[in-house]
């Protein structure tokens, strides 16, 4: 019987369950799901300003060094930049949709809200990209799982609220998105939409693990975390990375906002990836997402 920990959420039970339905369907053993309460959902203070850095994986980590489960399913956004030694992410398996969405009141749009409405977020992101589409918005923080944030919206506590579109798929609740969010207005955070299945550096599982890794959706990712290393981001950062990998060819668009004397920048560039090697398509993906982060340190945009 493998342990698999997880957040107790909804959405992290059930892209969770989907990960432990694969593992059993490749090593043919039982997969149990482990419940653990986190930092982050014991908080009560904002999104930007966490407890620690990482305040939602940093319980799921411990549980797994302390050998209490034997690998942990991550929203990988959620994921510190700086990797924890005796740990890898063994596998990121096929990507969900990267972009964020609005569910607003009465099925309005961006565009179609009032002016002065308020729009719920707890990311400095999203409020910084919302603020530059419309400055006249009120931006709220909000706290709480899917359920409870499209809530505020529908019973008038706030006008929208933005959520990722991966987070609504996967609990079968997409077609209440009023709109999606187009690259160009709203670049989504660095790895939104892949998971990451994280166990102990030293266990066999690892390299069994590695059967579930989807390269396309690791390569973008790699590129899209470069950028936050490249910047050097905190919890409270600014910042929309997206990498979209083609054959032989990996496009990164990112933003950052008020970080590092950086009012506002965003880069665009694109890379060969090398044919038929994974590894030094990896390394390629991680040498793009630095030289875009470089240059939007440069600052202008």
């Amino acid at each position: 019987m493998l342990r698999l920990g997880t957040r107790a959420s909804v959405l992290a039970r059930t892209q969770s369950g989907q990960v432990a339905a694969a593992v059993t369907a490749l090593t043919g053993m039982p997969c149990e799901l482990v419940p653990i309460r986190s930092e982050g959902d014991d908080t009560r203070i904002p999104l930007d300003a966490p407890p620690r850095p990482g305040a939602f994986v940093a319980t799921l980590r411990d549980a797994l060094l302390e050998d209490r489960v034997d690998l942990v399913v991550h929203s990988y956004k959620d994921l510190p930049s700086a990797p924890v030694p005796g740990l890898v992410v063994a596998a990121v398996p096929e990507r969900a949709p990267a972009e964020d969405v609005l569910v607003a009141r009465e099925g309005l749009t961006l565009a179609q809200l009032p002016v002065g409405a308020r729009v719920g977020t707890s990311s400095p992101r999203r409020s910084a990209a919302l603020l530059r589409l419309r400055p006249d918005l009120v931006i709220v923080p909000v706290r709480g799982n899917i359920d409870t944030r499209i809530s505020l919206a529908h019973n008038g506590t706030v006008d929208a609220v933005v959520l990722a579109l991966a987070g609504l798929h996967r609990v079968g609740r997409a077609a209440e998105a009023t709109e999606v969010f187009a690259l160009t207005d709203l670049v989504p955070a660095p790895a939104q939409g892949a998971l990451a299945v994280e166990c102990r550096s030293d266990s066999p599982l690892a390299a069994t693990l590695a059967a579930l890794d989807h390269l396309p959706s690791r390569l973008e990712v790699v590129a899209e975390r470069a950028v936050l290393e490249g910047i050097e981001a905190a919890c409270t950062t600014a910042v929309g990375a997206r990498a979209t990998w083609s054959p032989q060819r990996l496009d990164l668009v990112a933003e950052i906002s008020d970080h590092r004397g950086v009012g506002y920048a965003s880069r665009y560039a694109v890379v060969d990836l090398p044919a038929s090697d994974p590894v030094e398509s990896r390394a390629t993906a991680y040498e793009l997402g630095c030289a875009v982060a470089d240059a939007l340190l440069q600052g202008t945009p």
